[in-house]
């Protein structure tokens, strides 16, 4: 019976939205003595009591249970990488040139989405060509499937559960044909792979086409510029660079909780800086890795990227990656 308080748990309260792809595990228990055509018989009639069409719900039907997506979730590397190879997977030769091309073929709708979200078109399109190679490589597994298979394996039942009501919702306002919404194994797509529940509180139909479709450019990079301005992007920061430091306990503290500093502060213990920022400015240490080779000190820009992803990896290759824009 547990499954059932969880989806009326779930199913008759609002909906809050959450601003990042991320979220944390609720740890709730797998289901247990259901089968998956149970299952899904009881998810429909708990369904039927939400403002969706029969029609919709019918989409259950056809939907398969996925194990690849189950393997995915629990999969846990071999090794750890450092950020140092992190990097060099995300910026070489080849994403430096595709970097350019892509920059340079779209200025003009990257300065249009400059003027309208003030987002800087350089970060805009290092996000586009980290999350998809620039919307070549959008993921193929059918999105229905990849949530509901791992709301059925329970590990965080409630999240995708969420996910999947609200890919539904997509679905039936006609967004996107349900041939052709696929994406990643945890359920996000597009170009710049939003999960359903960033969708619909950030995504923009920018070509003016009543329907906002994510495997479109235009609407995609509106809609992460969009997700961008929302959550603090400020274009009059620059967001940070590489430094030499020599690492105290102090230091490393400081680190650890995220304390920004001024300028000056770091100008004392003897940070001499390649950018120019504004007198005001404050900056926080970042450490990758815990090979404590590389240090970095970042404006608050730094802590929007992580809202889009929560990996210290990931925003320093995408701002490492959008300095690599020849303008």
């Amino acid at each position: 019976m547990k499954i059932i308080l969880i989806l009326i748990l779930i199913f008759t309260h609002q909906l809050v939205f959450s601003k990042s792809n991320d979220s944390p595990d609720l740890n709730f228990e797998k289901v247990q003595g259901q089968s998956w055509k149970e299952w899904k018989k009881e998810l429909k009639e708990h369904l039927k009591k939400e403002n969706l069409k029969e029609s919709t719900i019918k989409l259950i039907d056809r939907v398969d249970f996925n194990p690849k997506v189950i393997k995915y979730d629990r999969k846990q590397p071999e090794f750890k990488l450092t950020f140092q190879k992190y990097l060099q997977r995300n910026i070489n030769k080849k994403k430096k040139k595709e970097l350019n091309f892509y920059y340079k073929q779209n200025k003009e709708l990257l300065s249009l989405l400059n003027e309208k979200y003030k987002v800087d078109p350089t970060i805009l399109v290092s996000l586009w060509g980290i999350e998809t190679s620039f919307g070549k490589h959008i993921g193929k597994l059918d999105i229905l499937s990849s949530l509901l298979s791992l709301a059925y394996d329970g590990r965080r039942q409630e999240f995708f559960l969420k996910e999947f009501k609200l890919a539904l919702k997509i679905l039936e306002d006609g967004h996107i044909l349900p041939k052709d919404f696929k994406g990643s194994w945890a359920g996000a797509f597009g170009q710049t792979q939003f999960m359903p529940s960033t969708f619909h509180k950030f995504a923009i139909d920018f070509d003016n086409d009543t329907k906002i479709n994510l495997f479109k450019k235009a609407d995609a990079l509106a809609s992460g510029a969009n997700y961008l301005n929302q959550v603090g992007w400020n274009n009059n920061l620059v967001w940070g660079e590489e430094v030499k430091i020599t690492l105290t306990n102090e230091l490393k503290n400081l680190s650890q909780k995220k304390k920004y500093k001024t300028k000056e502060f770091w100008e004392r213990i003897g940070i001499s800086f390649k950018n120019n920022y504004n007198e005001k400015v404050l900056l926080r240490l970042v450490i990758p890795d815990l090979e404590e080779k590389q240090f970095f000190l970042v404006t608050k820009n730094f802590d929007v990227i992580l809202d889009w992803n929560r990996s210290n990896y990931f925003a320093l290759t995408v701002f490492l990656l959008s300095d690599e824009v020849i303008k």
